[in-house]
């Protein structure tokens, strides 16, 4: 089998280890969704129906996952993998540690070699809670596997790369490309469009230009640097993409979303700029692009919230 090419800060972040902030027995006993699993391109599928995307790219020597959802769906990811191939797993990408795309970290650990980039392992032990409770009280899987700009596999001739851009959703957003398919997986960068068409939301016609993204500050997002990384992405060769949530899209979705969220940016800038306070900002996210705020507590982080409960770091970021 051929081994992956590891930059010096792959080399650096090897490690395995389980963050000591809850027993190891600790189990996600909330019933997980059924899955689907599709096909996108030759030997590349999609597993869908609860949490992020998950890729699964299958080569002669083994698979490669890009996310795996929550811990709960762990047994179920499996099964779906069996069901187009009977090689085994041996590297997991992580786009990001947000549980619905990282939480199966932990059991996957003991079969595959976990990749992400350095940052989103240095988030996981500083912060130890980045599950946002949606599973309370779980260990967290700590990638073994660790790079600064680039991860190269080389598996069964395929080839997969995760690349960091710069910072967006988090400060360890990872773009995974395919380069022999043309495709890409963004994780949370980018946000499909969903049942109804919108992007990452329900269909609204009477809304301005805008998406509904989550800028995760406390893990070192950037709502500026966003769509710097967006640029850098398009600059890749594709034209086919398995988005962080939503459905398989094209080279000109990303596009659209990306002049979607600077139109929506500048307008939330102008507005910090000319005096709007956190009440009236909040009030223009959830009319005019479908943030939540009403009913949201300052804490603890709350599925639904968690956009209103950073507001402040967004816009002290915004503030000229």
């Amino acid at each position: 089998m051929k081994t992956p090419c590891l930059t010096l800060a792959a080399i650096a972040g090897l490690g395995f280890g389980l963050l000591p902030h809850a027993p190891l027995d600790a189990q996600d006993l909330r019933t997980p969704a059924p899955l689907r699993i599709e096909a996108v391109k030759d030997g590349l599928y999609v597993i869908s129906g609860e949490g992020g995307n998950v890729a699964v790219y299958v080569t002669g020597e083994g698979v490669v996952l890009v996310d795996n959802m929550f811990e709960r769906n762990h047994d179920d990811i499996l099964a779906a993998v069996a069901s187009v191939t009977d090689q085994p797993i041996v590297y997991a990408l992580n786009t990001h540690q947000h549980d619905d795309h990282a939480g199966g970290d932990r059991k996957l650990l003991p079969i595959a070699d976990v990749i992400a980039h350095e940052n989103v392992r240095a988030n996981l032990t500083d912060i130890k809670e980045p599950y946002y409770q949606d599973t309370p009280g779980l260990p967290i899987g700590l990638p073994n596997l660790t790079f600064s700009d680039k991860f190269a596999i080389h598996l069964g001739g395929r080839e997969i790369w995760a690349l960091w851009f710069g910072r967006g959703h988090t400060s360890g957003d990872a773009i995974v490309y395919f380069p022999d398919l043309g495709v890409i997986h963004t994780g949370d960068i980018f946000l499909g469009r969903r049942a109804g068409g919108a992007q990452g939301g329900a269909a609204r016609t009477d809304r301005p230009p805008g998406v509904n993204i989550y800028v995760d500050y406390a893990q070192g997002g950037s709502f500026l640097e966003w769509t710097d990384v967006l640029d850098r992405t398009l600059e890749l060769d594709f034209d086919t993409i398995i988005p962080g949530h939503g459905s398989i899209s094209t080279r000109d979705d990303l596009v659209r979303f990306r002049a979607d969220l600077g139109a929506m940016r500048a307008r939330i800038a102008e507005l910090i700029r000319t005096g709007a306070t956190k009440d009236q900002v909040a009030a223009v996210f959830e009319t005019d692009y479908g943030w939540r705020a009403t009913g949201c507590p300052p804490s603890p982080p709350t599925a639904g919230c968690l956009q209103f409960q950073q507001l402040d770091a967004l816009i002290e970021e915004l503030r000229p």
